[in-house]
């Protein structure tokens, strides 16, 4: 009798500390490539819980446009190469290259360079995209804090047409960059708050274990 009214004497809510995420997300473009830009997120609070692992995930798109002209005296297949490199610095250094690609059917030059008729076109835009990750698991001090920090990212435009021995283009490449931030925490428990009923129980438990004493 005495062992199950301490039981119920010690009866109350408790929470467990659990696995849980949270990220933050930042972006820039569609911009015409040569261009360099930070790309701001925000540190891991630690009011939250402990901090265990940090994961980026990173990539964007890449979009030409081509003007082009074939100058040969023989029909050509054009093949218009849409590319881009994506250079993501500060914590985590990683380059993303992108690229897509489409042909074009042109006749033999037709007399007249203006990037159509029968041996020109406009082409595109010529889409492309990718993306990749990396998972931080030691050195995460930096990511902590109730402030932000940047990662540095560097567009750099590669398309090119080919398949012509003499051959006009002209092209416009632009490009985006996306990353997200996921930190992986341990929560902190929540601070438990008797419930009513809880209460009732624990002091009826406590006039029992009282009576019991008062018998000996």
């Amino acid at each position: 009798m005495k062992k199950h009214l301490l039981a119920l004497a010690l009866i109350a809510a408790a929470g467990g500390a659990q696995a849980a995420v949270i990220s933050f997300s930042n972006s820039f473009g569609l911009a015409t490539t040569g261009w360099t830009h930070n790309l701001t997120l925000q540190q891991f609070d630690t009011t939250l819980g402990s901090l265990n692992s940090v994961t980026f995930n990173y990539g964007g798109s890449v979009s030409s446009a081509f003007s082009v002209e074939s100058l040969d005296g023989a029909a050509a297949t054009v093949t218009a190469n849409s590319s881009a490199a994506l250079l993501f610095g500060g914590p985590i250094s990683q380059t993303v290259n992108i690229s897509g690609s489409t042909s074009q059917a042109l006749s033999a030059f037709d007399g007249t360079i203006d990037f159509g008729g029968t041996s020109g076109a406009n082409i595109g835009p010529v889409l492309a995209s990718d993306a990749a990750s990396v998972v931080i698991l030691s050195g995460l001090a930096s990511f902590i804090g109730t402030g932000a920090y940047d990662v540095n990212v560097t567009a750099s435009g590669k398309s090119n047409a080919s398949g012509s021995g003499n051959l006009l283009s002209m092209v416009n490449t632009q490009a985006l960059a996306n990353i997200t931030v996921i930190y992986d925490y341990t929560a902190r428990p929540p601070v438990a708050v008797p419930e009513p009923a809880s209460m009732a129980l624990v002091g009826l438990g406590m006039m029992g274990l009282a009576a019991v004493r008062r018998r000996k």
